[in-house]
This record gives C-alpha cells, structure tokens and sequence, in this order.
C-alpha cells in the first residue's frame, strides 16, 4: 500500500527520538489537558499583544501561553515537513532561498543565506510561515545581519510574502 504523504505530513512529529516537555506543551496549538471552553478573551488578547510586541509571529515565545491558536514551533531538525532523508530546516532554507531572490531581485542586492534562526508556522488553507535567519552581505564585507521572511506553502504553490531586515 502507497502511504498518502499528504497525511503523514500533517500528522504529529514522529516518534524518532523523545520530545521534550516544552516541545509538547502547546500541541496542536493547546495543551494536552485544554478544554477549549477555557480559552478566555484574556488568553486571545495577551497572544495578539504577543504578535504585536515581536512583529508578528516570528519569535513567539510558546511557554507564555496555555493557548496557542493554532501557531506551532517548527523542529528544523526534525522531518515533519519532508521526506527524510530531508530535514524541515532543508526545507526552511528552500523557501529562504527563494525569499532572498525576490528580494534581491526587488532591491537590486545580493544577499546570501547565512544560518536559518527559527520558524513558526500556522496552518490555514496554506501554512503560513515565519521565519527568521541571517543573511551574509558581500557588498558590506559580507557583514551577518538579521532578516525576517513570511511565506506561504500549498503544495504545488509557494508565496513569498514578505522578506525584510529585522528591525
């Protein structure tokens, strides 16, 4: 039988190696004991004051919150994402790569992927992405400086929808 990929990747972190507690206390975008009678306009305010306060939802800090909204960390060391042998930070780096094109192509640079930082993801109809990661700049003694891309990913379509320095 031919296992639907589509599935398996949107099925929970494989059991590849033991997560940790704060790995698995905002699952699926709650905690394991959450009843969503719970969730309170207390809770809702203090996560959009959280988006607001780092610019989006590039560095959310997840252990503040016993609700996440469907927002989700992503391991870029784990497979969730691909096919192994891939990693999900191969395929960061993909859709980085393709951010800094558009970019360059816009602001007539040439910036050059450095290191991928973080990335946080929220699934809707595309899962939105967002990702923060250096970039070496050779016109500036190819200087490491901190950018931020949102992109969107449906199979088959790929939205870069943002890449910019951090500020």
């Amino acid at each position: 039988m031919v296992p639907d990929l589509a599935t398996e990747r949107s099925d929970p972190p494989s059991p590849k190696r033991q997560k940790t507690e704060e790995e698995t206390a905002c699952y699926d975008g709650r905690p394991e004991d959450f009843d969503s009678d719970e969730c309170t306009d207390e809770d809702m305010q203090l996560f959009d004051q959280e988006l607001d306060m780092i610019g989006g939802g590039f560095e959310i800090d997840f252990k503040k919150f016993r609700y996440c909204f469907g927002w989700r960390p992503l391991d870029l060391d784990d497979s969730t994402m691909v096919d192994e042998p891939e990693t999900n930070r191969d395929f960061i780096a993909t859709l980085v790569n393709l951010a800094l094109t558009k970019y360059n192509a816009d602001k007539g640079t040439s910036l050059e992927l450095g290191k991928i930082l973080i990335a946080n993801f929220h699934p809707s109809c595309a899962v939105t992405f967002y990702i923060s990661f250096q970039v070496n700049d050779p016109s500036d003694g190819n200087q490491t400086k901190p950018y931020r891309a949102v992109v969107r990913y449906f199979p088959g379509d790929i939205e870069v929808v943002s890449c910019n320095p951090k500020y």
